[in-house]
């Protein structure tokens, strides 16, 4: 009986692990790690690179956080070609770009071995393992980290079904509260509105009834406005949502950071927008936020969010810096933004105002 009790509470512990995407990376990372060695898994951000955001076994921390280029680096050439790959002589391979041997180098890192993370033949991200000594990686090594990012496929997997599943049920539970407060509250306020109307007509002989009776008219209308707000932000998708959710986050980041006031205006709902453009359109706003802190001098930033004519979003990003010279030529983290764009569909512009001021416009179809 105890050793049934037993294997359930390991199979439980095993579940709430893959629902915890986090979780299940960090153990991941420790079972391909020992010592002496670091790894790390890169996922995509959206803007053609990855981000090395879960490490183990580092040193300096430069590695944390990383932006990868696809195609740069080992990571990113095991990210573009899909395909297991692996120097046992770092600093001497010429198979790869030696983009990051500063980083590799700070880590003392001699050799390093890296696998797709692959699920239904979409690349969710790489898994990378480095050794600080020398020797050679074998088969059994690089079976034992393709096992590994196996695993890692199944947890993120599983977590992002599981993220899906919760946001079908909190759209569907904040769609039947939308329905209740418009048959209810709303019907209420149509019925107060339309009874002081009836009642104005009838006081035109009294200032006093007649102006209160207008301070409630307009109270009435300011109460059925927010109402109004408050079901259209019901009625909105989980991600569409999520999206303004987001940039208002990073505007806050922004903001801390700098001391520069980034406000986020939403002039439309966002439209639904599928996971890969989104992740697209966050990496190029912040990628914008970014240029700014760096080069801009600005004093105040706006982002907001509009449909266009076509049927899709547009975001743009406006500060009132110093503007770009007249010879500017974009460097590479904008360059690798637009062309992440321009690989789902969209389009990044950027224009600058000869008296201070840059906007970058990202146009995304839904």
């Amino acid at each position: 009986m105890m050793d049934d009790l037993h294997r359930l509470a390991a199979q439980h512990r095993d579940l709430l692990t893959l629902l915890d995407r986090d979780a299940a990376l960090r153990d991941a990372l420790e079972l391909v790690t020992s010592d002496g060695q670091i790894a790390w898994i890169g996922e995509p951000d959206g803007a053609g690179t990855v981000m090395l955001r879960h490490t183990r076994g580092d040193l300096t921390g430069q590695l944390r956080n990383l932006r990868v280029p696809s195609g740069l680096g080992l990571t990113g050439k095991v990210h573009q070609s899909a395909l297991p790959s692996w120097v046992d002589d770092y600093f001497r391979a010429s198979t790869i770009t030696h983009t990051f041997d500063e980083q590799i180098q700070a880590e003392r890192v001699t050799r390093l071995l890296a696998v797709p993370v692959v699920w239904d033949d979409q690349v969710l991200g790489v898994l990378a393992v480095g050794a600080r000594d020398d020797g050679v990686f074998g088969d059994r090594a690089v079976a034992r980290a393709n096992d590994v990012a196996d695993r890692v496929a199944l947890a993120v997997a599983v977590a992002e079904r599981a993220r899906l599943a919760r946001e079908v049920a909190v759209y569907e539970e904040r769609s039947r509260l939308a329905a209740q407060l418009h048959d209810t509250v709303g019907a209420l306020l149509f019925a107060i509105g339309s009874s002081v109307t009836g009642l104005t007509e009838t006081a035109e002989g009294d200032p006093e009834l007649a102006a209160g009776l207008e301070r409630l008219r307009q109270q009435t209308a300011q109460a059925s406005m927010a109402l109004r707000d408050s079901l259209r932000a019901l009625h909105a998708s989980p991600s569409a949502l999520a999206l303004s959710v987001t940039l208002q986050g990073d505007c806050a980041a922004f903001s801390d950071r700098t001391g520069v006031p980034a406000e986020l205006i939403i002039l439309d709902d966002p439209p639904d927008l599928p996971p890969s453009r989104t992740e697209v359109l966050v990496a190029a706003v912040r990628e914008a936020l970014l240029n700014i802190e760096k080069h801009a001098q600005a004093s105040a930033v706006v982002v907001t969010i509009s449909r266009h004519q076509a049927g899709g979003i547009t975001v743009a990003v406006t500060d009132d810096g110093t503007g770009l010279p007249t010879a500017h030529a974009p460097g590479l983290g904008l360059t690798t933004t637009g062309d992440a764009v321009a690989r789902v569909g969209g389009a990044l512009h950027l224009s600058s105002d000869p008296q201070g001021g840059t906007m970058v416009r990202i146009e995304l179809p839904c």
